[in-house]
């Protein structure tokens, strides 16, 4: 029996992002990449009316999530950060504490669908309302396809225990009131699971002891937002090898700032992209790269963020800050076949003389849901444009 294949006349290949031509490549039957094989391109691509002209990349990662609120979107809007989200009283846990399962479940497999129609083939849920939460959404994709990372919370020091067990991980929503017995149970189970602990900071502000108690604590492997950093704390985060997640958009939605992306992108912080909270936000990482280029471009006239440096924030920079890069993250061999394909015949990506200095800031600055004919996990087809 010949194995399975897929082929894509181009795609962006390996940890680079280097853009091949003729590509191909098996399947184990796992839906791993076998025996890749391509061409190399010429300096100017030679796009032809009479083929069809499809752009392989690898799938999307969205680093930071809340598909949990995805029932009650724009519930929000013109409201501020801690009247929407902040626990236990904002609207959000309100909401959650009173809607039925079942809308629950329906919202998150919309957005899941939502997630795939993107090219996003692998999210990391920050989840609220400990093993109950964490059920409706292994429930929501116990027949879903997508990759995922569940990051759970805890109440009190009895339930980290538990919440280590179920999910990949802990979410916590702040440093702040982490207690000496917290921290304790905390570090046992981290060092017997090797399961990763993120967590929130400086989003709306920054807490010059909270951060570095977090730091010396050396417990907290991920931090999400820090919107209001200084180039001292980035310095700190940097020499003690933490990841770090943006969320611009979400970040401009509830006012609280712009993330400081020229003092990140100066340092050389390899970063990765989220779209938090589905109520407040699309979980299009298409515009959340636009939103941040955009940002970076307003703060810092000379200072310049490539194509290229935006899609591995989305790919390659994600899986490494997750410890998945062994598995996903680029089309590379002995990876999952997690990738989408962009049609570049579509009107709003037609460019004369199209070559690879123009393909990724196209694919950057102008590529949207409507571009993408399929979307494959481990090989296997998810999605198809209708």
């Amino acid at each position: 029996m010949s194995k399975k294949s897929l082929f894509s006349k181009y795609a962006l290949i390996g940890e680079n992002l280097e853009l091949k031509q003729n590509v191909n490549f098996e399947l184990t039957p796992d839906g791993k990449i076998l025996n890749l094989l391509y061409d190399d391109i010429d300096s100017v691509m030679k796009i032809s009316s009479n083929d069809s002209n499809f752009l392989m990349v690898p799938g999307f990662i969205n680093s930071h999530i809340h598909i949990g609120d995805s029932f009650a979107k724009e519930k929000g809007f013109n409201m501020n950060l801690n009247e929407v989200v902040a626990p236990p009283y904002g609207l959000k846990h309100e909401l959650l504490r009173n809607v039925t399962k079942d809308l629950k479940l329906t919202a998150i497999k919309n957005a899941i669908l939502e997630m795939l129609s993107n090219g996003i083939t692998c999210f990391v849920d920050f989840r609220e309302r400990g093993i109950e939460g964490i059920n409706i959404l292994k429930e929501a994709l116990k027949d879903s396809p997508i990759f995922f990372l569940i990051l759970g919370r805890f109440k009190n020091s009895t339930d980290v225990e538990s919440i280590f067990t179920h999910a990949n991980g802990i979410g916590l929503v702040s440093y702040d009131n982490i207690s000496p017995k917290i921290k304790e149970t905390l570090k046992i189970c981290k060092e017997k699971s090797k399961k990763l602990i993120a967590c929130h900071c400086a989003e709306l502000v920054r807490d010059d002891s909270l951060i570095k108690e977090m730091c010396d604590d050396d417990l907290v492997d991920i931090i999400v937002h820090g919107t209001q950093f200084t180039r001292e704390d980035l310095e700190i985060i940097k020499k003690k090898k933490k990841a770090l997640i943006l969320c611009p958009r979400c970040n401009g939605y509830f006012g609280v700032g712009f993330p400081p992306i020229n003092e990140i992108s100066r340092l050389e912080i390899p970063i990765s992209l989220g779209t938090d909270n589905v109520m407040a936000n699309s979980t299009d990482l298409f515009e959340e790269m636009r939103y941040l280029y955009r940002i970076s471009r307003v703060l810092d006239k000379k200072q310049k963020i490539s194509a290229k440096e935006l899609l591995k924030m989305v790919t390659i920079n994600a899986a490494k800050n997750f410890k998945m890069e062994e598995d996903i993250g680029s089309i590379s061999e002995n990876k999952y076949a997690n990738v989408f394909i962009v049609n570049l015949d579509e009107p709003n990506l037609y460019t004369s003389n199209l070559d690879y200095e123009t393909m990724l800031p196209l694919i950057v600055q102008r590529c949207n849901a409507s571009n993408i004919k399929k979307t494959y996990i481990k090989g296997e087809l998810v999605f198809e444009k209708s």
